[in-house]
Protein backbone atom coordinates (compact mmCIF):
# COMPACT_ATOMS: atom_id res chain seq x y z
CA UNK A 1 0.00 0.00 0.00
CA UNK A 2 1.36 3.47 -0.85
CA UNK A 3 2.38 5.57 2.11
CA UNK A 4 -0.33 7.51 3.92
CA UNK A 5 0.13 9.84 6.87
CA UNK A 6 0.48 7.92 10.17
CA UNK A 7 -2.67 9.51 11.65
CA UNK A 8 -4.68 8.61 8.56
CA UNK A 9 -3.46 5.00 8.73
CA UNK A 10 -4.27 4.82 12.45
CA UNK A 11 -7.81 6.12 11.93
CA UNK A 12 -8.43 3.68 9.09
CA UNK A 13 -7.02 0.76 11.09
CA UNK A 14 -9.23 1.59 14.08
CA UNK A 15 -12.31 2.03 11.88
CA UNK A 16 -11.66 -1.27 10.10
CA UNK A 17 -13.08 0.05 6.82
CA UNK A 18 -12.15 -1.10 3.34
CA UNK A 19 -10.16 1.47 1.38
CA UNK A 20 -7.99 1.59 -1.68
CA UNK A 21 -4.96 3.84 -1.68
CA UNK A 22 -3.95 5.48 -4.96
CA UNK A 23 -0.54 7.06 -5.48
CA UNK A 24 -0.54 9.51 -8.39
CA UNK A 25 2.95 8.34 -9.39
CA UNK A 26 1.70 4.78 -9.98
CA UNK A 27 -0.98 5.84 -12.46
CA UNK A 28 -0.44 6.02 -16.22
CA UNK A 29 0.45 9.45 -17.53
CA UNK A 30 1.18 12.59 -15.55
CA UNK A 31 -1.38 13.71 -12.95
CA UNK A 32 -1.40 17.49 -13.14
CA UNK A 33 -5.00 18.15 -12.17
CA UNK A 34 -7.96 16.53 -10.44
CA UNK A 35 -9.43 15.84 -13.88
CA UNK A 36 -6.24 13.96 -14.87
CA UNK A 37 -6.60 11.89 -11.69
CA UNK A 38 -10.28 11.13 -12.38
CA UNK A 39 -9.50 10.22 -16.00
CA UNK A 40 -6.65 7.90 -14.97
CA UNK A 41 -9.04 6.03 -12.68
CA UNK A 42 -11.97 6.13 -15.12
CA UNK A 43 -14.12 7.99 -12.57
CA UNK A 44 -16.29 11.08 -12.89
CA UNK A 45 -14.76 14.21 -11.35
CA UNK A 46 -17.54 14.29 -8.70
CA UNK A 47 -15.88 11.36 -6.89
CA UNK A 48 -12.64 13.32 -6.44
CA UNK A 49 -12.90 15.60 -3.42
CA UNK A 50 -11.18 18.64 -2.09
CA UNK A 51 -10.57 18.98 1.63
CA UNK A 52 -10.32 22.66 2.44
CA UNK A 53 -8.75 23.81 5.70
CA UNK A 54 -10.56 26.85 7.09
CA UNK A 55 -10.18 29.14 10.07
CA UNK A 56 -12.57 31.49 11.77
CA UNK A 57 -11.48 35.07 11.17
CA UNK A 58 -11.40 35.57 14.93
CA UNK A 59 -9.12 32.54 15.28
CA UNK A 60 -11.60 30.75 17.55
CA UNK A 61 -12.17 27.67 15.38
CA UNK A 62 -10.91 25.58 12.48
CA UNK A 63 -12.69 23.24 10.08
CA UNK A 64 -11.93 20.86 7.24
CA UNK A 65 -14.70 21.04 4.64
CA UNK A 66 -14.95 18.23 2.10
CA UNK A 67 -16.86 18.49 -1.16
CA UNK A 68 -16.66 17.30 -4.75
CA UNK A 69 -13.88 18.90 -6.77
CA UNK A 70 -16.36 20.46 -9.21
CA UNK A 71 -18.33 22.18 -6.47
CA UNK A 72 -17.89 25.45 -4.63
CA UNK A 73 -17.99 25.64 -0.85
CA UNK A 74 -20.84 27.66 0.62
CA UNK A 75 -18.76 29.58 3.16
CA UNK A 76 -21.79 31.11 4.87
CA UNK A 77 -23.23 27.63 5.45
CA UNK A 78 -19.90 26.39 6.81
CA UNK A 79 -19.67 29.45 9.08
CA UNK A 80 -23.18 28.84 10.40
CA UNK A 81 -22.41 25.22 11.25
CA UNK A 82 -19.07 25.94 12.90
CA UNK A 83 -20.63 28.87 14.78
CA UNK A 84 -17.49 30.96 15.18
CA UNK A 85 -18.19 33.77 12.79
CA UNK A 86 -16.94 34.18 9.27
CA UNK A 87 -14.63 31.46 7.94
CA UNK A 88 -11.70 31.91 5.55
CA UNK A 89 -8.95 29.79 4.04
CA UNK A 90 -6.16 29.10 6.52
CA UNK A 91 -2.60 29.68 5.36
CA UNK A 92 0.02 26.97 4.83
CA UNK A 93 1.83 27.73 8.10
CA UNK A 94 -1.40 27.35 10.06
CA UNK A 95 -2.21 24.18 8.10
CA UNK A 96 1.15 22.67 9.02
CA UNK A 97 0.89 23.78 12.66
CA UNK A 98 -2.71 22.66 13.29
CA UNK A 99 -3.08 19.62 11.03
CA UNK A 100 0.45 18.59 10.16
CA UNK A 101 -0.57 17.93 6.55
CA UNK A 102 0.96 19.45 3.40
CA UNK A 103 -1.03 21.89 1.27
CA UNK A 104 -1.74 19.31 -1.45
CA UNK A 105 -2.32 16.42 0.94
CA UNK A 106 -5.00 17.64 3.36
CA UNK A 107 -7.07 14.76 4.71
CA UNK A 108 -10.32 14.83 6.66
CA UNK A 109 -9.06 11.69 8.42
CA UNK A 110 -6.92 11.96 11.54
CA UNK A 111 -7.85 15.59 12.13
CA UNK A 112 -7.08 16.62 15.72
CA UNK A 113 -9.81 17.93 18.01
CA UNK A 114 -11.32 20.49 18.18
CA UNK A 115 -11.12 20.93 14.38
CA UNK A 116 -14.59 20.33 12.89
CA UNK A 117 -14.84 18.05 9.85
CA UNK A 118 -17.75 18.72 7.47
CA UNK A 119 -18.69 16.48 4.55
CA UNK A 120 -21.02 17.72 1.84
CA UNK A 121 -24.24 15.70 1.76
CA UNK A 122 -23.98 15.34 -2.03
CA UNK A 123 -20.99 13.01 -1.60
CA UNK A 124 -23.20 10.41 0.07
CA UNK A 125 -24.70 9.60 -3.35
CA UNK A 126 -21.36 8.30 -4.64
CA UNK A 127 -20.27 4.65 -4.26
CA UNK A 128 -16.80 5.78 -3.15
CA UNK A 129 -14.96 9.09 -2.94
CA UNK A 130 -11.28 9.95 -2.99
CA UNK A 131 -9.84 12.08 -0.21
CA UNK A 132 -6.33 13.18 0.63
CA UNK A 133 -4.15 10.74 2.54
CA UNK A 134 -2.21 13.38 4.46
CA UNK A 135 0.62 13.04 1.94
CA UNK A 136 0.88 14.95 -1.35
CA UNK A 137 0.07 12.81 -4.39
CA UNK A 138 -1.70 10.04 -2.47
CA UNK A 139 -5.47 9.60 -2.13
CA UNK A 140 -7.67 7.23 -0.13
CA UNK A 141 -10.73 5.79 -1.86
CA UNK A 142 -13.45 5.16 0.71
CA UNK A 143 -17.23 4.76 0.90
CA UNK A 144 -18.69 8.15 1.89
CA UNK A 145 -20.51 6.85 4.96
CA UNK A 146 -17.31 5.14 6.12
CA UNK A 147 -15.52 8.47 5.64
CA UNK A 148 -18.10 10.26 7.78
CA UNK A 149 -17.84 7.65 10.53
CA UNK A 150 -14.05 7.38 10.50
CA UNK A 151 -13.58 11.17 10.45
CA UNK A 152 -16.29 11.87 13.03
CA UNK A 153 -17.66 14.28 10.45
CA UNK A 154 -20.86 16.26 10.28
CA UNK A 155 -22.87 15.92 7.07
CA UNK A 156 -24.47 19.05 5.64
CA UNK A 157 -25.26 20.83 2.38
CA UNK A 158 -22.07 22.88 2.28
CA UNK A 159 -21.43 23.02 -1.47
CA UNK A 160 -23.01 24.32 -4.64
CA UNK A 161 -22.34 23.36 -8.24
Amino acid sequence: MPVVHDRVRDVLDRAGVAVTVHAHASLPGPIRSPQDFADALGYPLDRITKSVFLRARNGAAHAVAVCAMGCKLDMSEVSGIVGSGRMELAGPDELARVLGYPRHGVSPLGVPAPVVVLVDAGLLDEPTVLVGAGVAGVEVEIAPRDLVAAAGALVADIATE
